[in-house]
């Protein structure tokens, strides 16, 4: 409606006015074709080089860029292309506040993790260089980061996909049922029970714990210590296992769960990464004792020291959550980062009967979906949000669409 409605029939929208008269005129075309620019564009038409080719390409004709113009291309373009740009381009730009990238956009925020990692800011819609086409309904600009390789991203992980058979999922399904049915939840036992299928049934239930871990963590910046809480088996880890070893980051796997926490053990060694991780048997609220000390001699690296955090479909099933998610935002070292990925309520509708439905559903196996999860998170005074989005997968063998959110933001304070 905004771009149909509006923006499409403004009196200095070039762009669909060439459609429809098949030329430009003087009142109405672009600005750098405007008489009053003729003779500055005509005498520096010698600094202008046509390139025919991908921006990577393009990037290599010198090394000295200050601006970048993007335009929307990168719209359409999946998180691995937009981190394959980057690669190649910031290395030959000069850093900020001389160093720009700008791009325009169909979408009202910025759609991709690796763009939002640049932290860009929204340019308002009135500003001397607003966008006249009618189609894009924001515009962006970031400075140039300094110190970073966005070739990290680039890494690969192991592209396993754990399968299980009908059978396996009834086993994990029938362990389900039997903690649902219990009044008090042993978590420890639920666990164990479901042994080497847990990861199978879990692949379809938790989604996009990929774009998680390879787009929402600040790779680029070479991190060089990783505590993720709730590890379970590790399962997360096959996705960035390149990412760790070429960054050489140190990872503290924290689970309560001992049997997990042995599978995890396995898998690491499996990977050829056992010894940049230590494993952890652990509750978070408690791992640290009042003086910020690693508690009863836990080998845990030092409180407010550590580069990132995560949790990964974990917090929904932690009954003093507030308590935990504070204790994860304190070991963080300020310009840290915390990712986490899990099950909400859809933001736009959360008193609907489909997301009240879900809710039950899971609350049955002890998840309990709270949108105070996500406002905590984006509200926090000690967090600066870099990435927050909404998204629904369906649960395996039901009709039912479940609700998952990712976030990822800065420590700005101690």
């Amino acid at each position: 409606e905004e771009v149909l409605a509006r923006r499409m029939w403004t009196k200095d929208n070039y762009f669909y006015y060439a459609y429809i008269a098949g030329k430009w005129s003087k009142e109405c075309c672009p600005r750098y074709m405007e008489e009053k620019h003729y003779k500055a564009l005509k005498a520096n038409s010698n600094r202008v080089t046509l390139f025919h080719g991908p921006i990577a390409s393009a990037a290599k004709l010198r090394d000295d860029y200050t601006f970048a113009s993007l335009l929307d291309s990168m719209d359409w373009m999946p998180d691995s292309m937009i981190a394959d740009q980057l690669q190649h381009l910031i290395p030959r730009m000069q850093p900020g506040p001389k160093g720009n990238i700008f791009w325009r956009s169909f979408g009202t925020k910025v759609h991709s993790p690796v763009l939002a990692s640049l932290e860009p800011e929204e340019l308002p819609e009135k500003w001397p260089g607003r966008e006249r086409v009618g189609w894009y309904l924001t515009q962006w600009v970031a400075p140039v980061p300094k110190k970073v390789d966005y070739s990290r991203l680039m890494c690969t992980g192991t592209n396993q996909v754990q399968k299980n058979t009908v059978f396996d999922d009834i086993n994990v399904m029938t362990a389900m049922t039997w903690h649902a049915l219990r009044t008090e939840k042993d978590v420890k036992a639920f666990y164990k029970s479901q042994g080497n299928n847990y990861d199978g049934f879990r692949e379809a239930l938790l989604p996009d714990r990929d774009l998680l871990l390879k787009y929402c963590l600040p790779w680029q910046r070479s991190p060089k210590v990783w505590l993720s809480v709730g590890c379970g088996t590790a399962r997360d880890i096959e996705y960035v296992v390149e990412h760790i070893k070429v960054t050489g980051c140190k990872v503290y796997l924290l689970d309560l769960s001992p049997d997990l926490l042995e599978m995890a053990r396995e898998r690491v060694e499996n990977l050829g990464i056992g010894d940049q991780c230590i494993l952890v048997e652990a509750d978070i609220c408690t791992a640290y004792d009042s003086k910020g000390k690693p508690a009863n001699g836990l080998d845990l690296p030092a409180m407010g020291s550590i580069d990132i955090v995560t949790c990964s479909y974990c917090l929904t099933m932690i009954p003093p959550w507030k308590e935990a998610l504070e204790q994860m935002v304190r070991v963080l070292k300020v310009g840290g980062t915390l990712a986490l990925i899990d099950f909400t309520k859809r933001s736009d509708m959360p008193n609907h009967w489909t997301q009240q439905l879900n809710r039950s559903w899971f609350a049955l196996d002890g998840v309990y979906f709270d949108d105070a999860h996500t406002t905590m998170l984006k509200e926090h005074p000690k967090l600066s949000t870099v990435w927050f989005a909404e998204n629904e997968a369906r649960v395996p063998y039901t009709p039912l669409q479940a609700t998952h959110y990712t976030f990822a933001g800065k420590k700005t304070k101690k």
